[in-house]
């Protein structure tokens, strides 16, 4: 298995978790407002389809043999720890590049 492969996997996998949680926090937020349209009905099912995405990733890094231990935002970015066939490594993410990675997932998640 190369290095990158499960690496290139487990991005997607946090930039799809972040989005999914992002879409119902923003739901909840727009249906406390007082709007001209209903949203949440949209951004909820953006949401389910940030979602299975997620998931598809999961079982993919499983698939690689790799587990998610822990995630957590710490003071240097958004950490991961991960476990690869039996060695525990972790990733850490920048906040504003997940942020802006979650922008673009949502554009191709709204265009399909």
């Amino acid at each position: 298995m190369q290095d990158g492969s499960w690496r290139d996997v487990l991005h997607e996998y946090v930039v799809y978790g972040l989005l999914f949680k992002a879409l119902m926090v923003d739901a909840d937020l727009l249906a406390e407002s007082s709007t001209k349209l209903r949203y949440k009905p949209l951004l909820e099912k953006l949401s389910i389809n940030a979602e299975r995405e997620h998931h598809r990733y999961r079982r993919e890094l499983h698939r690689l043999g790799c587990k998610v231990v822990k995630t957590e935002q710490q003071a240097v970015g958004y950490c991961v720890t991960v476990r690869v066939r039996g060695q525990v490594q972790e990733a850490i993410y920048s906040v504003e590049n997940l942020r802006a990675e979650c922008e673009v997932r949502l554009e191709k998640l709204i265009e399909r």
